[in-house]
């Protein structure tokens, strides 16, 4: 994810644009993408703004992946400000609380590689017996993760995209935060 205001201080290198040859937000942040979504990336931008209305902020994710079995699984999300209300339910909390744990990330980016069993799955997120049953009863109570079998399990479809939007967001949050952090410790400009 990228910043308008990152690629417009890159674009004019420092100098100052003369505002009637502003290209506007949308050419901009368009203009940070790998070449092959450029065009892809202004065109959705473009129609969320002529649908933005008054909910003062459109997200769209959209996400592709392709599974250790071949499986291609696909999913988007349009979010507004006016699902914020709607989304602070206990199902919600509950997954996000799932995503926070670096214990249950493990466990879900190794389910995302294809399904598996305990001990590989307790031997990869290093935990005992104990720790993993608790986890993957949190990650199955949110649906985040089933059982296929007898000790196989696998990430569910909702998991997959919940895992690799929280990651993504959990990114640009971080892209966010590091130049402060280095700015304080006197290593910035």
């Amino acid at each position: 994810m990228r910043e308008t205001e990152e690629k417009r201080s890159n674009a004019e290198g420092g100098a100052a644009r003369p505002a009637q040859e502003e290209p506007g937000p949308i050419p901009l942040l368009a203009a940070t993408a790998p070449a092959s979504l450029q065009s892809l990336l202004s065109q959705t931008l473009q129609a969320l703004a002529a649908a933005i209305g008054d909910e003062g902020a459109r997200v769209l994710i959209v996400g592709i992946c392709r599974t250790p079995s071949g499986e291609v699984r696909t999913w988007y999300e349009l979010f507004s400000e006016k699902a914020v209300e709607k989304l602070l339910m206990p199902e919600l909390i509950r997954a996000l609380e799932a995503l926070a744990s670096p214990e249950r990330l493990k466990l879900m980016l190794a389910l995302s590689r294809g399904k598996a069993g305990s001990a590989e799955l307790m031997e990869t997120a290093g935990l005992t017996q104990g720790q993993f049953y608790h986890h993957l009863r949190a990650l199955e109570a949110s649906g985040l993760v089933r059982k296929r079998g007898r000790d196989e399990y696998e990430i569910t479809l909702h998991g997959t995209s919940a895992l690799f939007t929280f990651l993504a967001a959990a990114a640009y949050i971080h892209q966010g935060l590091v130049p402060e952090t280095v700015q304080e410790e006197g290593e910035g400009p």
